[in-house]
C-alpha cells in the first residue's frame, strides 16, 4: 500500500506542478502583454496631447493674425491628425486591455501561490489525500476560470516568447526541478 500512496502522490504532485507553471506562463505572458497595451496607450496619448496643445496654439495665431499664405493649413492637418489619434486610441482602448491584462496576470499569480501552499503541505505530510484531491481540484477549477476570462484578453506570440525568455533568463527564482514537467 506505502508504493500505492507514493504512486499517488507523484501524480498528484505532477499535476499540481503543471497547473503552477501553466500559471507562471500565464501570468508572465499577461503581465508582457499589458506591458505592451501601456506603452500603446502612452504612444498614442502623448502625440494626442502635445497635437491638441499645438493646434490650439497655432489656431491661436492664425486666428488673431491676417494669415494669408501656407501656414494658416497647418492647424486643420494637426486637428485632422489629432482627431485620427483620438479615434485611433477610443477604438484600440489600451487602458482597458492594461487594466485586464494585469487582472489576468494577477489571479494567475495568485493560483501560484495556491500551488505553492499545496506543495509546501505535500512536502511536510500536513495534508490529507482526500483534502489534498479537494484543494487540487479548486485550483483547477480557478485556473479553467481565468483561462476562459484570459479569452477576452488574448496575447501575442511575443508576448509568450518574452515571457519564456524571463523565465529561463532568472527574472524570477525557480529551481529546475520548478519549471521540469
Amino acid at each position: 500500500m506505502p508504493f500505492l500512496k507514493k504512486t499517488f502522490m507523484n501524480h498528484t504532485t505532477e499535476k499540481l506542478k503543471r497547473i503552477k507553471v501553466d500559471a507562471l506562463y500565464g501570468k508572465k505572458k499577461h503581465f508582457n502583454a499589458a506591458e505592451r497595451h501601456e506603452k500603446i496607450h502612452y504612444n498614442i496619448g502623448v502625440p494626442l496631447v502635445a497635437l491638441n496643445i499645438l493646434t490650439g496654439s497655432v489656431l491661436f495665431y492664425v486666428l488673431t493674425d491676417s494669415v494669408t499664405n501656407w501656414i494658416k493649413f497647418i492647424p486643420i492637418i494637426l486637428a485632422l491628425i489629432a482627431a485620427f489619434l483620438s479615434g485611433f486610441q477610443t477604438y484600440l482602448n489600451p487602458q482597458k486591455k492594461v487594466e485586464g491584462h494585469r487582472r489576468i496576470g494577477n489571479r494567475y499569480l495568485s493560483i501560484m501561490k495556491k500551488c505553492d501552499r499545496l506543495q509546501g503541505y505535500i512536502a511536510d505530510n500536513a495534508i490529507s489525500n482526500e483534502n489534498l484531491i479537494a484543494k487540487i481540484e479548486e485550483v483547477a477549477i480557478e485556473i479553467d476560470d481565468v483561462n476562459k476570462e484570459a479569452e477576452s484578453f488574448p496575447t501575442s506570440s511575443t508576448d509568450y516568447e518574452k515571457a519564456k525568455n524571463g523565465i529561463e533568463s532568472g527574472e524570477e527564482t525557480y529551481t529546475e526541478n520548478d519549471l521540469n514537467l
